[in-house]
């Protein structure tokens, strides 16, 4: 085995008290194997810890996995060094002393370091740590092999204890050899680091590698660390001797310029907010308060710049002010600008330098004076935060415009609209899959997997957009009206909530569709515009019950007036109103009365010939079968009387069954002439009327002759058993059948023998007659706006299959191609 220079290092002169390090072995196997499992976040920490320090060059040398000369891994910067305290410090586990505020003074940057514990992700890579660092005139070096730390049954811990070593031969960096290998590995000269090129350094040195190491694959590494990285330019990291570029700058941007280039209106509008002339001089803008002149540069990338693992180092988006070399806004990306266009602000980047700041700058050299050289510098940064989100508009709407498409491939919705929106907010929230609910969930939006997230953010900034589909589930009518999946580009739809429930089957489901859309993304946009999540959470609570309630006022659908019937079954007021309603929706006119001594309601049909018919209405609400006394079909039958009405429909859950009270309530129901059905009976005669052509006069041929329970399911259940086709699905079988007779004897009309022969051949409509279909077909041509003549036995088409069924979805309540093809969702 080759000698480690961790080994070599015990030969140099001791320097002070040797350092005690107390730290279970069990604790380092935990914080090493479960908090750090990755080798390549144990590397990233090593780099955390290089920025924490201030370092303005980082260079990090890994070996391939198929690299056999070199045992080691380096990690080198020139940032704020230690002295033997900050030796002392490093060792101090479960606290840092980098946010200590003396340390803090000494540092331009915000510390991201805070409990000391990163640097054991290195036991994950190497079994031995070295740190050497210089700062004065001192080199120190020290060296904590992992495996000191041993197991304890006692679970008491033993302190490890380790030398720190000076290194006071400047020579001693190029006579080491191995050493001098790793310096060079690293990208550095021996006489670089041991002269006065770095006044102060820090080189971390692993060895005795593990397993893990070994299979670190550089790509992957590249990419790790490049994520890691934010737009700064004052912060340089190689490996093996690449330069590492942040990921964000390789974003294709919207907008790009240097601040000079502010047009003249932008200048006067300067002038006037500040009474100070403003001119371009160079790469310049200057005035009386700015003699030296601001120059800069801004662009606008196409994602969110906000969140990533950069952000624990810096933000990357904002204003960048930097006087004379130095950042002095780092924790105020507007400058003390209030935060607008927050669609702009995620993407916008802007490096200023302002030297003439210099003197406005508070012995803490962190902020700046509140004096009009100040302020006439914020109004400066508005007008270039303005004129970007002018050209960042300008650039939208021309993406937006572009005519080299073919149609259903231009996006008329545009992705700034959807995807991009979708991809900011998950940027921006470190807790992406958190929301507005009471539970933090999100409200709508429906995300499956936090590893696949960041792919999942590429994709929906990619500009070629996997077109959306609808799909229809049960979720219970409590659940939420939809759920959007934006990894598979779904949103799937409750069919259960009451708003769907009304629209699902009406032949409006595209409108359904855009509502469940919009209602979905109102949440993307409430957090991208910074609004609360409890804000959102009360929102769109009350938008939900809102849609409920208007169901609830004006219900139009059958399906959810038979529902609504099912639902009221055990409330007295709601089930009277139910039942007048359930009554209009198949014919009658039909009013709600109730009061003592009065019907419920009241139903009226005029029929020509036959004169007009009335029944009363009368509910019975229970929460199981109501008793006979409940019923008092006595007072049912003076409400007959006094209405002068034909019958009497009573509605009640259930009926007394096999016993006295059953056969008591029959003879009553049959005497009196009391037509009984039950709530379910009644919602499956409504919730089937346009299926099968129900109306009034079939409800007034059973309540007129059918008096019992068992009568009147007797009946209902003999009129369910006739052959009467469903009409909506003849409809669409015969648009089917003209369909599969495109191109096929085109020397023939198309006749009423042609169609139903293919009609016929559908399991559905086996037992069909020529008839059924010729009344149809008729049906159809009426309702086809033109579209469609029929002049038995001739079918005539004036328009294709497409458009026949465009014009007859109110009839046919089926779904249709859109006239103008869609970029943004599939028809199915």
């Amino acid at each position: 085995m080759k000698s480690l220079f961790a080994d070599q290092l015990s030969s140099l002169k001791a320097f002070g008290e040797p350092l005690t390090v107390s730290l279970s072995n069990e604790l380092v196997k935990l914080l090493s194997d479960q908090l750090y499992q990755s080798p390549l976040k144990a590397v990233e920490e090593l780099v955390v810890n290089a920025y924490d320090a201030d370092a303005k060059v980082c260079r990090v040398f890994v070996p391939a996995p198929s690299d056999t000369e070199n045992d080691f891994i380096v990690i080198f910067d020139d940032g704020v060094g230690m002295d033997y305290e900050g030796l002392v410090n490093l060792w101090q586990i479960g606290r840092s002393n980098k946010r200590d505020e003396n340390i803090q003074k000494m540092l331009k940057r915000k510390q991201i370091g805070k409990f000391g514990i990163g640097k054991l992700a290195s036991r994950t890579i190497a079994y031995k740590l070295t740190h050497i660092t210089k700062t004065g005139n001192r080199i120190l070096s020290v060296t904590v092999d992992f495996r000191d730390f041993k197991d304890n049954p006692s679970a008491t811990t033993q302190p490890v204890i380790t030398s720190v070593r000076e290194i006071v031969d400047k020579d001693f960096f190029n006579t080491n050899v191995r050493l001098s290998k790793m310096l060079d590995a690293c990208g550095i000269k021996p006489e670089e680091i041991g002269g006065t090129k770095y006044k102060t350094w820090t080189l971390a040195i692993l060895e005795d590698l593990t397993e893990k190491a070994r299979k670190i694959r550089q790509e992957t590494l590249h990419w790790i660390l490049s994520t890691a990285m934010p737009l700064q330019s004052d912060f340089v990291l190689f490996l093996n001797g690449t330069k590492v570029l942040s990921s964000k700058e390789v974003y294709e941007k919207w907008v790009e310029f240097n601040i000079s280039e502010l047009p003249a209106e932008r200048l006067k509008a300067l002038q006037e907010s500040t009474g100070e002339k403003w001119s371009n001089e160079g790469n310049y803008l200057k005035s009386a308060s700015f003699p030296s002149g601001v120059s800069g540069s801004v662009f606008v990338t196409k994602p969110s710049l906000s969140g990533g693992k950069s952000e624990d180092l810096i933000r990357s988006y904002g204003f960048f002010v930097r006087v004379r070399g130095r950042l002095i806004n780092d924790n105020d990306p507007l400058f003390g600008l209030k935060p607008l266009f927050f669609g702009l602000y995620y993407r916008f980047h802007a490096d200023i330098y302002a030297d003439d700041l210099d003197e406005d700058l508070k012995a803490s050299r962190e902020t700046i004076e509140d004096t009009t050289i100040k302020d006439n510098f914020r109004h400066l940064l508005r007008e270039i935060f303005n004129h970007t989100n002018h050209l960042y508009v300008k650039a939208q709407a021309a993406e937006d415009e572009k005519r080299d498409k073919k149609e259903g491939e231009r996006n008329q919705v545009s992705p700034r609209l959807v995807e991009y929106q979708v991809a900011d907010v998950l940027v921006e929230n470190t807790k992406s899959f958190i929301g507005s609910e009471a539970d933090e969930s999100w409200f709508y939006l429906s995300l499956s997997s936090n590893d696949k997230l960041d792919d999942l953010i590429k994709t929906l900034y990619t500009p070629k957009r996997e077109k959306y589909t609808y799909q229809y589930i049960n979720n219970g009518p409590t659940a939420r009206i939809v759920k959007f999946d934006p990894a598979s580009s779904t949103f799937w739809i409750n069919k259960d909530h009451e708003f769907a429930a009304e629209f699902i089957n009406e032949g409006v489901s595209r409108l359904l569709q855009e509502v469940v859309t919009a209602e979905a993304l109102l949440e993307v946009y409430l957090r991208e515009n910074q609004v609360s999540i409890s804000a959102i959470g009360k929102i769109l609570e009350q938008r939900d019950e809102l849609l409920r309630s208007l169901i609830r006022d004006h219900s139009y659908s059958f399906e959810t007036i038979a529902r609504r019937l099912r639902d009221a079954a055990t409330d007295k007021y709601e089930l009277e109103i139910s039942l007048v309603v359930a009554a209009r929706s198949l014919g009658f006119t039909a009013t709600h009365i109730a009061g003592a001594g009065n019907p419920d309601g009241l139903a009226l049909f005029t029929e020509y010939p036959g004169g007009e018919k009335k029944i009363t209405l009368e509910a019975k609400s229970s929460i199981d079968t109501p008793s006979l006394v409940a019923i008092d079909f006595a007072s049912l039958q003076e409400h007959v009387i006094n209405e002068k009405a034909d019958g009497c429909l009573l509605v009640a859950p259930n009926y007394p069954g096999d016993s006295q009270e059953h056969y008591a309530a029959q003879r009553r129901a049959n005497n009196l002439k009391i037509s009984c059905w039950t709530v379910e009976q009644l919602a499956l005669f409504v919730e089937s009327a346009e299926k099968r052509q129900f109306n009034a006069n079939n409800i007034l041929d059973i309540a007129l002759t059918a008096f019992t329970p068992d009568e009147v399911t007797a009946q209902i259940k003999s009129l369910f058993e006739q052959p009467i086709w469903d009409k909506r699905s003849l409809y669409r079988a015969i648009l089917n059948a003209l369909r599969h007779l495109g191109g096929r004897l085109m020397d023939s009309p198309r006749t009423i023998d042609l169609v139903a022969g293919e009609v016929s051949r559908d399991k559905e409509f086996l037992g069909i007659n020529k008839e059924s279909i010729k009344e149809a077909a008729s049906e159809l041509a009426g309702a086809s706006q033109g579209g469609m003549t029929f002049r038995d036995p001739n079918i005539i088409m004036h328009v294709s299959v497409d458009e026949l069924e465009r014009r007859l979805i109110n009839l046919t309540k089926g779904t249709s191609e859109p006239r103008r093809l869609s970029s943004f969702s599939k028809h199915e």
